[in-house]
């Protein structure tokens, strides 16, 4: 006999724990279920290279909330290690980690699946020692193949491989990166990204880029990669090749999905079925700048997304205006971050852009600790509308990114920008931002005085 729920949410995620729990801050009287296949709710995956370079003791402290906090506190119905099996027209079918099968009819959906890594189609996948990180499970199972590996492999340098190098490094590892791409960072311009390498190699990463994995060779476990131009001995092997939407639910019950493969949603973040929502890393978003529907796998951007369909499932009007794409790591010595466009992308959107690159002092010279930043800005040559930027540095690129993502975000010029009331003093910053200094450039360039 199938139980019913006024909402079910399926994700235990940022996303899904956020909106499952303003739910029920609303509607205090009604029955909120969460399915998460994970035995974690609420936790970090962004923290998983740092678990393993030794910055957190144990893998729960990258939990967030522990389930108590949830169950006990807030009241919601929550079940760890459980997959929804099936789904349809107000109900799904969830398998508990028992192997124990159940229906449950409900009244409002909540799809929080999130994303899943991309693994390569390539033979070798499956050999013991190769890893993805999303789930916390992935971290431990990590952790335990590292501690018997010397040498690691890790195919893809984006954030997670780059973090995923840095702290392997840290332990003492020796590490190789392989990347398809010409650059590091995708997200960044092959300018920025040239400093990024140079960091890498400079720490003793060995780096090899134009090269794509053909195969994954060992028996039983990994020994060796093979790329479409050599061939690497190793220990293990991270797959950082990037992740998807996790649309599997989605597809059960037939809602849209976007060009980007994610689904398809309103700023109350509804499908295309009236009483079915989706939030998070398996849902699309409004790109700020382009004004089109985008993905942004990131964890703020799913936490607000989840608080937005909280609000949305409890009936109230709330909605979320979009993101554009704020990101920062740490790759060594350098502090790296980007928001915006980069100037190929924002060609292919039909942007004429036009940039400048800096680089200054990130405090006031003679004041002990100052180093080098260095800013990229990009706009639009005929509006001046800031379309995105890029910050390399060894310290103060985090406030600096974040006024940027601001700007950019309220779709502000580069006049705007440069004419910011930026805070100074010599501990912080020279008396010319960094920030003011690329806008006074990129505004000379634009105007052409």
């Amino acid at each position: 006999m199938a139980e019913r729920a006024d909402v079910i949410v399926v994700g235990g995620g940022p996303a899904g724990m956020t909106a499952a729990s303003r739910v029920k801050r609303f509607r205090r009287n009604w029955r909120v279920v969460v399915f998460e296949r994970s035995k974690y709710v609420s936790y970090a995956p962004c923290g998983l290279p740092y678990y393993l370079g030794g910055y957190a003791d144990s893998i729960e402290e990258l939990v967030h909330y522990p389930l108590r906090v949830f169950t006990e506190e807030r009241g919601l119905e929550v079940y760890t290690k459980t997959e929804v099996v099936e789904a349809g027209e107000g109900y799904v079918r969830a398998r508990f980690k028992d192997g124990s099968e159940k229906t449950f009819e409900w009244d409002k959906l909540l799809i929080a699946t999130g994303a899943r890594p991309r693994v390569p189609r390539v033979p070798g996948t499956d050999l013991e020692g190769v890893l993805t990180l999303r789930t916390l499970e992935s971290g431990e199972e990590a952790e335990k193949v590292l501690n018997g590996a010397e040498r690691i492999a890790i195919v893809g340098a984006g954030y997670i491989g780059l973090e995923v190098a840095d702290n392997l490094a840290r332990r003492g590892k020796k590490v190789l990166v392989v990347e398809m791409l010409p650059h590091v960072m995708p997200t960044l311009d092959p300018d920025m990204a040239s400093v990024v390498e140079e960091e890498l190699v400079r720490n003793g990463v060995e780096l090899h880029l134009n090269e794509a994995l053909r195969e994954i060779a060992g028996s039983g476990k990994v020994e060796k990669i093979v790329t479409d131009k050599s061939e690497y001995r190793a220990d293990a092997v991270f797959l950082a090749t990037g992740v998807a939407p996790e649309t599997t639910l989605a597809d059960m019950l037939g809602v849209k999905k976007g060009a980007t493969g994610a689904v398809s949603v309103d700023a109350s973040m509804r499908t295309s079925h009236e009483n079915v929502f989706a939030a998070g890393d398996v849902a699309e978003a409004l790109n700020l700048v382009t004004g089109k529907p985008d993905w942004f796998p990131l964890a703020p951007v799913a936490n607000k997304m989840g608080y937005v369909a909280g609000a949305s499932l409890a009936g109230f009007e709330e909605s979320f205006p979009g993101a554009v794409g704020t990101a920062i790591t740490k790759v060594f010595g350098l502090e790296v971050a980007r928001t915006g466009l980069t100037e190929e992308r924002a060609r292919k959107e039909g942007f004429d852009p036009v940039s400048v690159t800096i680089t200054a002092n990130s405090r006031a010279s003679y004041y002990p600790g100052a180093s080098q930043i260095t800013v990229k800005l990009i706009a639009d040559r005929s509006t001046g509308q800031l379309l995105g930027a890029q910050i390399i540095g060894g310290e103060g690129v985090l406030a600096r990114i974040n006024t940027l993502a601001t700007l950019v975000a309220m779709r502000a010029t580069v006049r705007d920008a440069f004419f910011s009331d930026l805070a100074y003093a010599p501990p912080f910053a020279p008396v010319w931002d960094p920030v003011i200094v690329a806008a006074r450039v990129l505004l000379g360039k634009i105007s052409g005085h």
